[in-house]
């Protein structure tokens, strides 16, 4: 099973991709729908910003800021952003089919990460997941534990490239919407 989700979670960039795309040619976005998905979209985005700002991958254990709530902020952020465009598109298809999509290939992104990270940080993991819920926190707040959100790490980690490519989707289903008359 590990390499099955090594193999998911190294692919997940090109399937989430290919699985856009379709969704983006199958989309009757009006300006209702993208209106209504906009604030969705934008928490998304300052979530991955956010998270982004402290992640040092493979470098350290990520214990604050937004991590010293969710062990996957990045990914809640991802969740966000995505649920945002599905509303944004306005087809329930879409939305039962992205959340079987997303459930299903970042279950196995985050084993196989969790499993990496406890191998690199055998000291700190277990406390760490321990303290702080995989995705949400559902029966009580960790503490939050603040950090140094670096900016530069947000290039670093290329969330400013994320965030163009998000701007140019929502804009690519404006001219979607007023092409079709919505």
């Amino acid at each position: 099973m590990s390499n099955f989700a090594k193999t998911v979670k190294n692919h997940r960039t090109k399937l989430s991709a290919l699985v856009a795309l379709i969704f983006l040619i199958l989309a009757r976005p009006i300006p209702r729908s993208l209106l209504l998905g906009l604030p969705l979209i934008i928490i998304g985005v300052a979530i991955r910003i956010w998270s982004s700002g402290y992640l040092q991958k493979n470098r350290m254990l990520t214990v604050t800021g937004p991590y010293s709530l969710s062990r996957n902020p990045l990914y809640v952020g991802s969740f966000t952003l995505a649920s945002g465009f599905v509303v944004a598109m306005a087809d329930l298809r879409l939305a039962v089919v992205f959340l079987l999509f997303f459930g299903f290939v970042y279950w196995f992104t985050i084993r196989w990460e969790e499993k990496k990270l406890s191998r690199l940080f055998p000291d700190h993991w277990k406390e760490y997941s321990d303290r702080v819920p995989k995705v949400i926190p559902l029966f009580r707040i960790p503490e939050y534990k603040a950090g140094e959100f670096l900016w530069e790490q947000v290039f670093r980690n290329q969330e400013h490239a994320n965030a163009s490519v998000v701007l140019i989707v929502y804009l690519f289903l404006w001219g979607k919407a007023v092409f079709l008359g919505g």
